[in-house]
């Protein structure tokens, strides 16, 4: 058994860069009890250790009370890239790693698990749920064993496990501990979120009809945040935007993918995001200059927000056809629209979502149904992911350049719970993309020729 030490000559490590697939928003910056998760975290372990440091893939808008901020060596690498940089940023061998999102912390736990913490590489809880490897120790000597996990192209944090040194302490040595019940607990949704508030104050939810007046406090009734977003692509301005500035890196990558600017994954070098000034800074390996003139004329679309497009109806018609042979039963796809809006109570915004092997894989919103379908693209392009066979779902009109961003990204199913414009289910049918419309109880209209919705005909 451990013995229970101080941990002021450690280091934590707070993961901040996620992608808050299914929060929809950063997680990091999400008010909770009063203060952003972010700053809860620094502030509860900087009572703990003496040192603190964020790893992030973005700029942090909120005072961090002395706690280091570093960036991601190399973006998009997932937690076990953050722990990498975050153990060279480190001043001390040993090293707690917490994710952003666990905003009930028990000292007690953090102490006990740091009893274990030089005797061996990795110090990791199992709880009911399986390993905690973000609430979890890390000596300076996994970083062998974490890089080379990396450089074959691993992203779970467990995928280093077997080159190193581990000790697992099992749910039934911590039972005894205070707040070993709530202390891995974390808030990947709006619903986790509201149950951990209520959980915080002590209160019971109890279901009430009358009518009452909106808080606007509230995470599903706050005010949509507006503001104009300018993309630049190596230094040079190419497009501004109106977005709620939510998930920007997928945004922009999203963007230039679909416009042509961006090809292959392996061009980008990074990111930088500026929130207050509006900026979303993309650097490449090869040149664009002047890529604002050589993609041509600018197209102003029917989306919210002025959206932009630089690819034509005649360009769209060059793409490939999809030749996918995902196809989805149609039975299925009113309840996953009933999911899917489950998911989306924002007052005022669009959502779309990704929905794999029948369920909800993540959801975006934004004040622009472009913005929306942007950030999916993004975050595929991102992760590099090949395997296209889903459906994207959106609350918003589908549109002809909705239809041109989903055939580049190789999505063969649109489906919405409003309309599809004309242009848009011609343009689908010569790309070999099904579009479905008014998703409204057991009802709906697809669009084009249905040859991927089965049962669609019958």
């Amino acid at each position: 058994m451990g013995n229970v030490i101080k941990t002021n000559k450690m280091t934590a490590i707070i993961l901040a860069g996620g992608k808050s697939s299914r929060m929809g928003r950063d997680k990091s910056l999400v008010e909770f009890d009063g203060e952003p998760l972010l700053a809860r975290a620094v502030r509860v372990l900087g009572e703990l250790f003496d040192e603190v440091v964020v790893v992030t893939n973005q700029d942090i808008p909120i005072e961090l009370n002395g706690a280091g901020v570093v960036h991601d060596d190399v973006p998009y690498q997932g937690p076990l890239g953050g722990i990498s940089a975050g153990l060279k940023a480190s001043s001390h061998e040993n090293n707690f790693v917490i994710a952003v999102d666990m905003p009930f912390i028990s000292a007690d736990v953090v102490e006990y698990l740091a009893g274990f913490a030089g005797e061996t590489d990795v110090v990791v809880p199992r709880t009911p749920n399986g390993l905690e490897p973000l609430f979890a120790f890390y000596n300076k000597r996994s970083l062998p064993a974490i890089e080379k996990a990396l450089a074959q192209g691993e992203r779970k944090i467990i995928s280093m496990f077997p080159q190193a040194n581990v000790r697992t302490v099992e749910h039934a040595e911590m039972v005894g501990l205070k707040g070993a019940d709530t202390t891995f607990l974390n808030v990947n949704t709006e619903r986790d979120l509201k149950d951990a508030q209520v959980q915080v104050r002590g209160m019971s939810v109890e279901k009430d009809n009358s009518p009452k007046v909106v808080d606007l406090d509230d995470d599903d009734e706050r005010i949509p945040v507006e503001r104009p977003v300018t993309i630049y692509v190596n230094s040079e301005e190419l497009v501004t935007v109106q977005a709620s500035l939510e998930h920007l890196d997928e945004l922009a990558c999203g963007f230039l993918f679909a416009e042509g600017v961006l090809q292959e994954r392996g061009e980008l070098l990074d990111i930088r995001i500026n929130e207050e000034r509006g900026e979303v800074r993309v650097r490449t390996k090869k040149s664009t200059t002047n890529a604002s003139k050589s993609m041509g004329k600018r197209f102003v679309t029917s989306g919210c927000g002025k959206g932009f497009s630089f690819v034509s109806l005649g360009d769209a018609l060059n793409i490939a056809k999809n030749k996918s042979r995902f196809t989805v039963p149609a039975k299925d796809i009113p309840e996953l629209m009933k999911q899917f809006l489950r998911s989306s109570r924002r007052a005022g915004m669009h959502s779309s979502g990704l929905i794999k092997d029948g369920e909800i894989a993540f959801i975006r919103q934004d004040i622009g149904r472009h913005n929306t379908v942007d950030m999916i693209v993004g975050r595929l392009w991102l992760d590099g992911v090949d395997d296209r066979d889903v459906l994207l779902f959106t609350t918003g009109r589908i549109s002809y350049e909705m239809v041109v961003k989903a055939a580049k990204a190789r999505i063969p199913v649109l489906v919405t719970r409003t309309a599809a414009t004309d242009m848009a289910a011609d343009l689908a049918k010569r790309l070999g993309i099904e579009v479905v419309g008014y998703v409204r109880g057991a009802n709906m209209k697809v669009y084009t020729d249905g040859a991927r919705i089965v049962g669609s005909r019958e």
